[in-house]
């Protein structure tokens, strides 16, 4: 007796032998298969290219998960600052033969050579002093302090700002045609947010901080490269080789009484008109408030210039008349009134000033800072 046959499966579950599987393959690229019943046919799966407003899967556990575009924003804004100064120091010191001795210690600094750095040391107490002023008359204006070692008057080692960045940097390293604004949003977040809404008084506090003071001691050379950002959003100067009354060139072609160029006021939702919004009316309040505390406190400004006013450094070219000016900008014999207009007419001075932005263009132009 032959052995009873199987009976052959429906050609609707049968596999298709390796011959056969191309000519299926192309057949279902080409037609859509019938469905009984009348139904329409099932929707091909989207790709996960296709997806909205997600792309850019990642790999998690060996399953795929979808990033949403403002995710994958944020993590490209994140990483342009590579890494951070703390895990820096603790992979440091796992490597360092010498990582487990006590007082063990990691400092990062910069050998600048060719400027008088006794005047950075000089500007430097400056600004601490304006930070000291600011902080007893309770007000939130944030500036950074870094340390100088002056070897000589042609040399010095200066404390690098850890976790900071230049706005030169930030843009060198985004994507082309990438703005302050669009990155810092990017970062913390669309405007609005409650991270966002922090990181941008951040960012305001320090803003206003620095502007008086570059306006107080005519602080120059204020291109994107001498102006970073740190982690947090808070601005940084740094470089105080022309203030008081020299500047770069011998030209003072920084006229306005300091830099608030456009893509600074989009970081706090206003333009180059200075529409009003919520940062930007908080930055007059805080311009205001600083003025009036610096000025109330002028004689611990006027007294630190003028022991240094016979140093010979190159910000007292000028002589007495720079002491003279600077007090003259302190404005003492005005009222809280008139200090209040004053310095809304500072700001409507330097509102995207025409000088400014020239500038930045000269410095864009001739040594590529963007």
């Amino acid at each position: 007796m032959q052995p009873e046959q199987q009976p052959q499966s429906s050609s609707l579950f049968s596999l298709p032998t390796q011959q056969q599987q191309p000519q299926q393959q192309q057949q279902q690229a080409r037609q859509v298969p019938q469905v009984s019943g009348g139904e329409p046919p099932a929707a091909a799966p989207t790709p996960l290219t296709q997806l909205t407003p997600y792309s850019h899967p990642k790999v998690t556990e060996g399953r795929y998960e979808r990033e949403s575009v403002e995710e994958r924003r944020r993590r490209e804004a994140r990483a342009v600052y590579g890494e951070r100064w703390a895990a820096k120091v603790k992979r440091i010191q796992r490597e360092s033969p010498h990582g487990r001795r006590q007082g063990w210690a990691l400092r990062c600094v910069i050998v600048k050579s060719g400027d008088d750095c006794r005047q950075e040391l000089l500007a430097l107490q400056l600004v601490r002093t304006f930070g000291d002023i600011f902080s007893e008359a309770g007000l939130p204006l944030w500036v950074r302090y870094y340390e100088v070692l002056v070897t000589s008057n042609k040399t010095a080692l200066i404390e690098m700002v850890p976790n900071t960045l230049s706005i030169h940097t930030i843009k060198s390293r985004s994507p082309p045609g990438t703005s302050l604004s669009d990155h810092f949003f990017a970062k913390f977040g669309r405007s609005g947010t409650p991270e966002c809404t922090a990181a941008q008084r951040r960012f305001t506090e320090s803003l206003a901080a620095y502007s008086l003071i570059c306006y107080l001691l005519q602080i120059k050379d204020r291109h994107n490269g001498n102006i970073l950002i740190d982690d947090d959003g808070r601005v940084v100067h740094i470089d105080y080789g022309f203030l008081l009354s020299n500047s770069p060139g011998g030209v003072n072609f920084e006229s306005a009484p300091f830099k608030l160029t456009r893509e600074l006021l989009e970081v706090m939702d206003s333009n180059s008109d200075g529409r009003p919004s919520e940062m930007f009316d908080y930055f007059k309040v805080l311009m205001i408030q600083g003025f009036i505390a610096a000025r109330n406190c002028s004689d611990r400004i006027l007294l630190l210039v003028k022991v240094m006013s016979k140093s010979g450094f190159p910000c007292f070219k000028g002589g007495e008349r720079a002491l003279k000016a600077l007090e003259k900008r302190l404005m003492t014999s005005l009222t809280e009134v008139q200090c209040v207009e004053h310095v809304l007419q500072l700001i409507a001075e330097s509102l995207d000033a025409w000088r400014t932005r020239q500038y930045d263009y000269y410095q864009r132009v001739l040594n590529g800072i963007l």
